[in-house]
């Protein structure tokens, strides 16, 4: 019997928020929809946890003291290889959603304790990292397509080389062989024998 395939690891998801009772709510639920949930409290502890360890994806709201979520989102992005941003408000304010956006969020979601706000944040973290998975490969693809052309360059070049190395030989045997012909020429008394 053959053992049954290892469990993806679950996604981990760093969801920051002012709301200790709704970072709770959040934590409980994604994490039976397959997340590992980190919650944080305000930005500043968002960002410094984020600078400490990895993670897949980050939800951050928007009003939070101290520092509200285009703040931290801007520090969020600046880091080395940053995770993709859902931006989390419990308005439905338009221009949030665009500056957001403007800033680097992967997409937008407004907050409720129904379940469906749930629902949409799994939906658009899904897409945020999926779409980061594709730019991953697809920069992989690119750089291994850099690689083959460069190796295939370098081929080819070698090649022209050795080409160029036959053509010289070979010239260099016909010359010798011309010469070697017209010695003999000179060297033969019948004339037709000399012609040909």
């Amino acid at each position: 019997m053959t053992p049954a395939p290892a469990a993806a690891p679950r996604p981990r998801l760093l969801y920051i928020d002012d709301d200790a009772g709704l970072c709770r709510l959040v934590a409980r639920g994604l994490s039976r929809r397959g997340f590992a949930v980190t919650t944080a409290c305000d930005g500043r502890d968002g960002v410094s946890i984020a600078t400490s360890e990895p993670f897949d994806a980050v939800a951050v709201d928007h009003y939070m003291p101290l520092q509200d979520g285009l703040e931290t989102l801007e520090q969020l992005l600046a880091l080395p290889s940053p995770p993709p941003v859902v931006y989390v408000t419990g308005s439905d304010e338009s221009r949030l959603a665009v500056a957001a956006l403007k800033a680097g969020a992967a997409d937008y979601v407004v907050k409720s304790t129904a379940d469906d706000f749930q629902d949409l944040l799994v939906s658009a973290l899904k897409q945020a990292m999926d779409q980061v998975r594709l730019r991953r490969e697809r920069d992989a693809a690119e750089h291994a397509l850099a690689e083959a052309n460069t190796r295939l360059e370098a081929v080819v070049a070698r090649q022209e080389a050795l080409l160029r190395e036959v053509n010289h030989r070979v010239a260099n045997s016909l010359q010798l062989i011309a010469s070697l012909v017209h010695l003999q020429a000179g060297a033969l008394e019948d004339e037709a024998a000399r012609a040909a």
